[in-house]
């Protein structure tokens, strides 16, 4: 009999205890790298290509305070401005059981602002020239039953407006097919002309340019009745999330709490199986099996076990954000979390940690202990 076979063997003498220390290590592992990708989500969320040259000019007080709409022409004068759009986040409650949000922007803008948006070009024209036409996201439209063409009726009752809207087009995106966009100019019309959207998207013509429109932006409207606050996409999103509060101690410490228990439930199995085989380790041992052989065969199987459980954790985790995928962080932002290689490093790091820490002082003690006195040992 091979050594694999004999690790094999082991393992399943005891299916029971090995298939249940399995799923312990698996519902740890996928806690583990739950908490691990949302960790590094909320450190360096991602943004979609081209949003590197986006500025988000906001309200420097409040995101709750719109701004004057007459900024977008002074902003747009300023040199290394290629597009400005004022946008507003439009929720809706639609037949009570779905959140919409819609983006109310300039239909040019956000086609430049969001280029991974991808939209036929006659949906393209048609969402550009019609003053009442609506794009939605496919997954969105498909979820809703949404055809193009279809008349839609919304109610926003954040904003008091009903909008009678056009499906024209639905775009495909491999960030987010949630969304929905139309023309602002609708909205404020809807409104009563009140000229007011609640922040700026800025486009720049080069990266070189983002800095020192940051700058020329927020010194331009210094001092008047509504200072502004101008940032990069990546950094509005930052800074979005931290007013959830400090979450990222909260996932070390949770993520610290379940290495631990993992530990002590791979060591506690781990430490029954070897105490039980004593005198099994001491026959091997008489039949010529070194110390570091035992060890190994020891280690092997505490290995396989937690390799298993570091997969069925790694898949179990996946599932999780597959399901949660566009979930909207303080209602308006999706959120889509992806297990990258960084994380499944971890995973199989924590995996392979614990299974040498549990294993190798209980199998050292077994491996050291005289052969007569282990052929003796019957508890």
């Amino acid at each position: 009999m091979s050594r694999s076979e004999l690790v094999v063997k082991n393992l399943l003498r005891n299916r029971r205890r090995t298939l249940l220390t399995v799923a312990s290590v698996g519902a740890s592992i996928s806690l583990l790298v739950v908490f691990h990708a949302t960790y590094r989500y909320i450190s360096a969320p991602p943004t979609p290509q081209g949003m590197d040259i986006v500025l988000m000019v906001a309200p420097r007080t409040s995101l709750m305070v719109p701004l004057p709409g007459s900024y977008k022409e002074h902003i747009a004068k300023l040199p290394g401005v290629a597009a400005v759009s004022p946008v507003n986040m439009v929720d809706i409650e639609y037949h009570r059981d779905t959140t919409l949000w819609l983006v109310a922007s300039d239909p040019e803008t956000i086609l430049k602002v969001r280029p991974d948006w991808r939209l036929s070009e006659d949906q393209h024209q048609a969402f550009v020239r019609e003053k009442v036409a609506l794009i939605a996201g496919r997954k969105i439209a498909q979820k809703l039953g949404w055809k193009i063409g279809d008349p839609l009726t919304l109610r926003s009752e954040g904003y008091n407006v009903t909008l009678e809207l056009v499906l024209r087009g639905t775009y495909t995106s491999s960030e987010d097919e949630t969304l929905l966009s139309f023309h602002w100019e609708y909205l404020n019309d809807a409104q009563g002309h009140q000229n007011k959207p609640g922040a700026f998207w800025v486009l720049a013509r080069e990266a070189e340019d983002v800095p020192k429109l940051m700058h020329d932006i927020d010194t331009l409207f210094r001092n008047s009745a509504m200072e502004t606050r101008t940032q990069p996409m990546r950094q509005f999103v930052l800074d979005f999330l931290a007013m959830l509060g400090n979450v990222k101690l909260i996932l070390l410490s949770v993520s610290a709490a379940v290495v631990f228990a993992m530990l002590l439930i791979v060591a506690n199995t781990m430490g029954m199986t070897i105490r039980e085989r004593t005198a099994e380790l001491a026959v091997l041992r008489a039949l010529g099996f070194q110390t570091r052989q035992v060890l190994g065969l020891l280690t092997a199987e505490s290995l396989a076990i937690s390799l298993a459980g570091a997969a069925a954790g790694c898949l179990i985790a996946w599932g999780l954000f597959r399901m949660a995928a566009g979930y909207q962080v303080g209602g308006g932002m999706p959120v889509y979390i992806r297990i990258g290689a960084p994380t499944l490093a971890v995973a199989l790091a924590t995996a392979v940690g614990i299974s040498f820490v549990s294993t190798l002082v209980p199998a050292y003690r077994a491996s050291r202990t005289s052969i007569a006195q282990a052929l003796r040992f019957v508890g």
